[in-house]
C-alpha cells in the first residue's frame, strides 16, 4: 500500500512541523528516497529529529526505515492515483462512476489489508472465542457492517447482541458482563452512540474491541484492541462507500480466522443452516 496513503489519513494526527514535513514529502514523493535527513530538515525548516519522530509516528523504527518504503512504493506499477483519488462528480458519466468505485473499493482493501496487524486479529479471535455474547455497536453505516458481522456469528452458533436503536444499544451495554466482548465499529472513530456504549462497556468490565480507521482517535483510545482501516472516501459521498468496504474486510477476516479456530464444530453448523435456507429457495 502506498503510503501516501497513510500520510493523507493520519495527517490530522500530526504535529504543525510533521505536517510541513509530510507535505513535503508528498510533493516530492518520487525524489525523497535520495534524500538525507539534513537535507530534507533544510528545505523544510524543521529538524533530523522531527524526521525521526514522524517516521515513528506512521509505525516505522526510524527515517530510513520509511524510505525503503517508499522506494517500494514508487518500483511498483501502480494505478494513476490522480484518477483513483478524483472525486465523483455531477459530470461524470456512468462509465467514470463504475471506474472510480470500483477502484476505490479495491484501495480500500489492499490498504486496509497492508496495515492490519497479525496479532490483533488474533488477540481478538481469541476474545471473541471465549466470550459468552459478543455485543455489536454501530450506527448508520457502521451499523449495517455490524449487522453483517451478527449474521455470520449466528450461523456458526455464537451467542450475540446487536440493536439498531441507540437506546437500546445503550442499555444493552449497561446490562454486559465482564465475561463478554464489546465491538464497536466507526470509520471516524469518533461517532458519539459508539464511543458512549463503548465506554459503558469498559466501564462494567468487558472486553472492548473497536474497528476504526487508522490514526488516533477517542473510540480506539479506549479500547483494549483497535483495528484499523484505511479508504479512499469520494468527495461526493452517497453514505460511506469505501469505508465500509473496509470495515467489511475486517469483518470477513475476523470471521475465516473464527472459522479456523473452531474447525472441528463450525461446519456442522454451516451446513445445517445452509441446509435450512436452501430448503427456502424456489425451486
Amino acid at each position: 500500500m502506498s503510503n501516501m496513503v497513510i500520510f493523507n489519513n493520519m495527517k490530522h494526527d500530526f504535529t504543525e512541523a510533521e505536517k510541513v514535513l509530510a507535505e513535503y514529502i508528498l510533493q516530492n514523493y518520487n525524489e525523497i528516497c535520495n534524500m538525507t535527513t539534513y537535507e530534507i530538515a533544510d528545505a523544510t525548516d524543521t529538524s533530523p529529529a522531527t524526521l525521526v519522530r514522524l517516521a515513528k509516528k506512521l509505525g516505522y523504527s526510524g527515517f530510513k526505515a520509511l524510505q525503503i518504503a517508499i522506494a517500494k512504493d514508487t518500483s511498483k506499477d501502480t494505478i494513476n492515483t490522480e484518477n483513483l483519488y478524483e472525486a465523483i462528480t455531477v459530470n461524470d458519466s456512468t462509465e467514470d462512476i463504475i471506474s472510480k468505485i470500483a477502484l476505490g473499493n479495491i484501495d480500500a482493501i489492499k490498504n486496509t489489508a497492508a496495515i492490519i496487524k497479525t496479532h490483533l486479529i488474533e488477540e481478538s479471535v481469541n476474545e471473541i472465542l471465549k466470550a459468552k455474547c459478543i455485543h455489536l455497536f454501530g450506527i448508520g453505516s457502521s451499523y449495517i457492517v455490524a449487522l453483517d458481522f451478527q449474521y455470520k456469528l449466528v450461523r456458526i452458533n455464537m451467542l450475540t447482541s446487536l440493536h439498531s436503536d441507540y437506546h437500546l444499544q445503550l442499555v444493552a451495554a449497561s446490562n454486559i458482563n465482564i465475561d463478554d466482548v464489546a465491538i464497536g465499529i466507526s470509520n471516524s472513530g469518533k461517532t458519539q452512540e459508539v464511543y458512549n456504549a463503548l465506554k459503558l462497556c469498559k466501564e462494567r468490565g468487558a472486553k472492548t474491541i473497536s474497528i476504526t480507521r487508522l490514526g488516533r482517535n477517542p473510540i480506539s483510545a479506549i479500547s483494549d484492541i483497535n483495528i484499523n482501516t484505511i479508504e479512499v472516501e469520494q468527495q461526493l459521498r452517497v453514505g460511506a462507500i469505501s469505508s465500509r468496504i473496509a470495515q467489511l474486510t475486517v469483518i470477513d477476516i475476523l470471521f475465516m480466522c473464527l472459522m479456523k479456530k473452531r474447525y472441528q464444530s463450525i461446519p456442522d453448523y454451516v451446513r445445517e443452516t445452509d441446509h435450512i435456507i436452501s430448503s427456502l429457495k424456489l425451486k
